[in-house]
Parts: structure tokens; sequence; C-alpha cells
């Protein structure tokens, strides 16, 4: 910003509050406000910081100084800005990280001046794989005392790590004094696990003893 570029915001800022602009006041403006253009957003940044509701505890006239107009401008381009994505440009399979780099630049640059339209971010959908989903049903059920280990089909024991349920507990044992149901290991006759099934279950299974 120039210094006479700064006497015309003065100027606009004098409309609202009767201040008389000097010579030195534009110099020392166009000193602070050195890096920043006299747009449509400074001239609004101004209009702002006057029409803003009064803070809670505000007594007397405003008196806008140059962090004012700064604040207040960079809030209207974050406004403008949004949430936008990066302009990614597949037709140019070589353009460097620094290319890229000073594209975006120049599109935020673009989109904050209300050149360009922001393209929103769009929100991922989905879920989770449907075996997922069917042990995530079963969060919050009773496991009865006298189960050994929840049931889950193999694919998502694999899945997971764990190892599939062998072939010898997939079948009650039919042993009196055991009869272990499906997937719950074999008992002793004190109702301690042991540490085998019971050949006559290996035998219903078919499983090799």
């Amino acid at each position: 910003m120039t210094p006479d570029e700064a006497a015309r915001l003065l100027a606009a800022a004098a409309a609202f509050d009767n201040r008389q602009p000097s010579e030195i006041a534009k110099q020392a403006w166009a000193s602070a406000l050195r890096d920043l253009p006299l747009d449509d957003d400074t001239f609004d940044a101004v209009a702002r910081y006057y029409s803003a509701p009064a803070a809670p505890g505000e007594t007397g006239r405003r008196w806008i100084e140059p962090h004012h107009v700064r604040s207040h401008r960079t809030k209207i381009r974050e406004e403008r800005l949004g949430a936008t994505t990066p302009a990614y440009s597949p037709a140019d399979p070589d353009e460097t990280a620094q290319d890229f780099v000073a594209r975006r630049r120049a599109q935020l640059r673009a989109i904050a001046d209300g050149r360009q339209t922001p393209t929103p971010i769009r929100s991922l959908t989905g879920g989770p794989h449907p075996t997922v989903a069917r042990q995530l049903a079963t969060v919050g059920r009773d496991i009865p005392d006298h189960a050994d280990e929840p049931y889950m089909p193999d694919g998502f024991r694999e899945a997971i790590g764990i190892a599939a349920t062998p072939p010898e507990l997939r079948v009650p044992c039919p042993k009196d004094g055991c009869k272990a149901p499906a997937r719950q290991h074999c008992k002793t006759p004190h109702g301690r696990r042991r540490a085998t099934p019971h050949q006559a279950r290996t035998d219903a299974a078919g499983a090799p003893s």
C-alpha cells in the first residue's frame, strides 16, 4: 500500500469516525500496511469494523487502527476460502512438488479474491466390512458362564489373526460324562478343561487322531 492509497483508506475511515487525515498519518498507515493492496477487501474491512455489534463493556467512540484492517481483511478472505480441495493436475504427471505448491497458492489467492469458486471437501462415506459389521452387532450380548470362547466365523478369525476352530471342536462331544457342545473344549470328570478332545469326538468329526 502506497501513501496515496493509505490516504484513500483513511478517508474511508473518516466517514465513520470524523478523523482528520494528515500527511504523517498516511505515511504511517502505508508503512504498517505496506504488504496489503488497496482493494475491495481492504475497504470492506473498514466497514466491517464499524458495523460490528458493540462488544460487552465496550464504551466510547470506535477508532480503527491498521491492525484492525489487517485482521478483518484476513477474516473476510478466510470466509470466502472455506474448505477447499487441493488443485490436482492429473493432466501434468511431471509436475514437481514446487510447481504444485505454487499452483496451490495461486488457487487460494484466486478463491480469496473471489475470482474462483472453491471446491468443497466431500465427506467420506461407507462402513466396515460386512464380516466386521456382523461381529459388531454381537457387541453387548451376554456370554454364558460355561462358554470357553465366543463364536467367530473362521473367515473372521483368519482376518484378525486367530487360528480357525479345529474340526473336532465343530461338533459336540458324544462321550458320556462330557457332552461338551460345539466350540467348547472337552472336560475331565472333575469339570476341568482337557488339553485334547475325547477320542469319540475326534472320530465323530472325522479328524485324524
